[in-house]
Order: C-alpha cells, then structure tokens, then sequence
C-alpha cells in the first residue's frame, strides 16, 4: 500500500501569530497616532492610506501590506517592527496592607491612574467556593482594573495566576485571556473595564 504523505500540523503558536500581530499593530498604531497629535484624517493624507483602512488596523480587523505599513511606520517616525511589537502591560498589583489608611481618620488612596481611554464599564461578581468565571478578553487596547471586596481569589492573566486578597486591587492587559477562580472561600470583586478613545 502507497504511502501517504501528511501535512503536518501547524503549532497553536503559530496559528495565533496573525491574530498577536494584528492586535500589537492595532495597539501601537493607536497609541502613536494620538500620541503624535494626528487625526486619522490627517494620518490618511500623509500616507495615501484611506482613512477607512486605517481605522480597520486600529480596531484590529485588516492586514495590511507590506507597503501600507512601512508609509504608515516612516509618517509616525518610527519603523514597521516597532508596530508590531506586542507590549503587554504586566499585572500591577496593590496589597490592601501597603496603603496609607490611618484608624483615626479618613483616608483616599489613588490606585491607578491610566489616561486616553474613552468607553468604561463597571462589574461587580460574586465568585461561589471552588468556582471560575469565564475566560475573557476585551480587544485591543483594553485595560482592566479589579478590587477583592471580600473573599479571596485568584487572578489568571496570560496562564500566570495571582493571588489576591480582601481589599486588595490590580491592573491588567485586558486583550489577553484572563479569569478568576476561589477555592474554599466565596469572593466579591468590583472591576472596571477601559477601553481605548475611537
């Protein structure tokens, strides 16, 4: 019997590599664009790109060529790698033990601080014992931010777990996968989810 050749498969890495791309170029783009003071009108003029397929990279739904992303890197001053490079913003986390919090009087403690993001939504869950939420991303650009209210739980961003504890907080990329788990113990959590100006 003839043998047949087989195609062999392709890595989960690799397959998710567009997709990684495309993202980081969505991210960097935005963020280069805004922090260069151009309107993607203006953008568009300078590069020849239209402004349509500018705002499809920025929102993470076009590849573009080659061409296209080299006139887009060389206007904003920088170089088609540095587009693509895919920076996430580690976990910053805030113990509830290292804030100023005097027992005579009241106290206001600033968390976290990130400017340019526009539509915001607000979350409060309530984790039963040995549960997990669903696993979530929330697109380019996007930030969370949680509070442990009471319980514990433990924070999973990119496969790297994070234990949290009542009253404390944390920062996070959003657009990578991310869920909360208990174990003996319920949990309430009040999270805020930012997502980047269109």
């Amino acid at each position: 019997m003839p043998t047949v050749p087989t195609t062999p498969a392709v890595p989960a890495q690799a397959a998710a590599a567009p997709d990684v791309a495309r993202d980081a170029l969505s991210v960097n783009l935005n963020r280069r664009r805004l922090a260069g003071g151009w309107s993607l009108r203006e953008l568009s003029a300078a590069t020849g790109v239209s402004k349509g397929l500018l705002s499809q990279i920025e929102r993470a739904e076009a590849n573009p060529t080659l061409d296209v992303l080299h006139r887009v890197a060389a206007a904003l001053g920088t170089d088609p790698a540095e587009l693509l490079r895919r920076s996430l913003l580690p976990p910053h986390i805030v113990r509830a033990g290292d804030l100023d919090e005097p027992d005579d009087e009241t106290s206001v403690n600033l968390l976290f601080a990130t400017p340019g993001h526009g539509r915001t939504e607000m979350y409060r869950s309530r984790l039963h014992p040995h549960s997990q939420s669903q696993l979530s991303t929330h697109g380019a650009g996007s930030v969370e931010y949680v509070m442990v209210v009471s319980g514990r739980v433990d924070l999973v961003v990119d496969d790297v777990r994070h234990h949290l504890e009542a009253g404390d907080s944390a920062r996070f990329d959003a657009r990578v996968g991310h869920f909360y788990s208990t174990q003996d113990v319920p949990a309430v959590t009040y999270s805020i989810v930012g997502y980047p100006m269109s």
